[in-house]
């Protein structure tokens, strides 16, 4: 589909014997037999076969089928040994609020756990200790990239982009402490004090409630607070669901910028062999594109989450080849096949694949913000100083910062609610201008905001299409 794509990689995927490449051909199947996508939560939790896979993997079972089974269990319950948060305020929040937060805070978007005797979600598991006697849990890969899909399935690998992190992690900060009245509202700024309020509002209108939480506290008096300023507070109150600012307060490493990115899909990560295939400089991994394969970014996962000792490169592989072996699901309801073919030929003809011409519609380099237009605090990811190598502990590879944006996979994108890079846009009809006319760029999208949640950037699906084409193209996307 692009005259510089490379040709004859007969062995990578989309390769052909006329040398074209094709980003959207077939991947191989390489799930091993597991099942990923599924409206049963058993069956995709393995009815069971999860449990003892790692430990079946160390006694030296080796062979494909264990060793996804292992990395799924990795990717459902291993926290990497991040740092954590207190197990049994956790476990109160997520079982005294159904009303306001769900049980195993269903109402913020996750997934409760079938097998959970204590109403946890899918993505959070107990790690290490904290003072080194206090029961902790933290996040696994799961919290975030688990999600039921707009069919009712639930697909390993989905971006959670129905997640309320931001209110998530206030209730857990500022609810023990404005609960229980060792603080005060008028210490925190009001708009986090607003998000977190119906939990407030339902302490203090059952004693048993506080009761509960007082007792929750009680043993937990010497741990050491999170620091949050009441600037921090705001910025978590202007995130939309399915974002996140991946290096703020309380999390262990603060870069002291306000960066917002989306959750991404974890479907169709190209292996090391084919990013050697198809030309690409690295995997280009997370919005920057920082992380050059998967092991550096699980790795990264367990740096900045705090892990005591990060995961050696034999401990992720497991978990490494789960996640290489996820693929998109399938639309349920695929588009017309006329439009299909018509977006197909619009792809090419109309300059997508300058950009889009790697594995699953992926990049091949990473771009610079002036060159997409999409909001350009994201320059500051990880240093705001604009110095050549990351701050404050972030790990990267090399020690370089690539200080750009990264073209995502375009796979799933049926079942997805968030594009640009800060997920600003909550459909692609507001990426394609749907509602303006060809051309009229500004009457098509929500207005533009502020930083760093600017709606601007990738006018390339707006200027130059007619509303026809537009829908070919929609199609063509949505049918991946």
């Amino acid at each position: 589909m692009s005259s510089d794509s490379p040709a004859g990689q007969a062995d990578a995927p989309g390769a052909s014997d006329a040398g074209t490449y094709d980003p959207f051909a077939p991947e191989p199947d390489a799930g091993g037999g597991l099942t990923n996508v599924s409206s049963d939560l058993g069956a995709l939790l393995e009815n069971g076969a999860l449990a003892d896979a790692c430990s079946q993997y160390d006694a030296g079972q080796v062979d494909p089928k264990t060793t996804l089974l292992c990395g799924k269990w990795m990717f459902f319950y291993d926290t990497l040994g991040t740092s954590g948060m207190p197990a049994s305020l956790v476990q109160f929040l997520a079982t005294s609020f159904p009303d306001q937060l769900g049980l195993a805070f269903s109402k913020l978007g996750l997934v409760p756990d079938p097998t959970s005797t204590t109403n946890m979600p899918l993505g959070i598991a107990p790690t290490a200790p904290l003072d080194g006697n206090v029961d902790a849990v933290a996040f696994t890969c799961a919290g975030c990239h688990f999600a039921q899909l707009p069919d009712g399935r639930y697909a390993v690998g989905a971006p959670n982009l129905g997640y309320d992190y931001a209110r998530h992690i206030l209730d857990i900060t500022l609810v023990p402490t404005l609960g229980s009245g060792l603080s005060q509202p008028s210490a925190h700024d009001p708009a986090a004090v607003a998000m977190v309020q119906p939990v407030l509002d339902a302490i203090s209108s059952d004693p048993t409630l506080k009761s509960q939480l007082l007792e929750t506290l009680l043993p937990l008096a010497g741990l050491k607070q999170p620091a949050m300023t009441t600037e921090i507070e705001h910025d978590y109150t202007e995130w939309p669901t399915g974002t996140m600012d991946f290096l703020i307060a309380p999390l262990p490493i603060d870069d002291h910028v306000h960066v917002v990115s989306k959750i991404q899909a974890l479907w169709g990560i190209p292996s090391p062999e084919e990013v050697s295939a198809t030309g690409m400089s690295s995997a280009l991994l997370a919005s920057t594109g920082d992380a050059p394969d998967l092991t550096t970014f699980v790795w990264s996962f367990g740096v900045v989450g705090g892990a005591a000792s990060p995961p050696t490169s034999a401990q992720m592989a497991p978990l490494v080849a789960y996640i290489l072996s996820l693929r998109a699901p399938s639309n349920p309801s695929p588009p017309d096949p006329s439009l299909v073919a018509a977006g197909a030929a619009l792809y090419a003809s109309k300059g997508c694949t300058s950009c889009h011409d790697g594995p699953r519609g992926s990049g091949k380099r990473v771009y610079q913000v002036g060159e997409i237009g999409t909001d350009p605090t994201l320059v500051d990811w990880a240093d705001p100083d604009g110095g050549p190598t990351a701050c404050c502990g972030v790990p990267t590879a090399g020690g370089g910062l690539t200080r750009g944006v990264k073209s995502p996979r375009l796979v799933g994108l049926w079942a997805m609610s968030r594009f640009l890079h800060n997920g600003a846009l909550s459909s692609l009809e507001q990426l394609f201008c749907e509602d303006s006319d060809a051309g009229d760029i500004d009457a098509g999208r929500p207005p533009a905001g502020s930083a760093p949640m600017r709606t601007v950037g990738h006018d390339f699906t707006c200027a130059g299409l007619d509303e026809g084409e537009r829908q070919a193209l929609l199609a063509y996307l949505r049918s991946h």
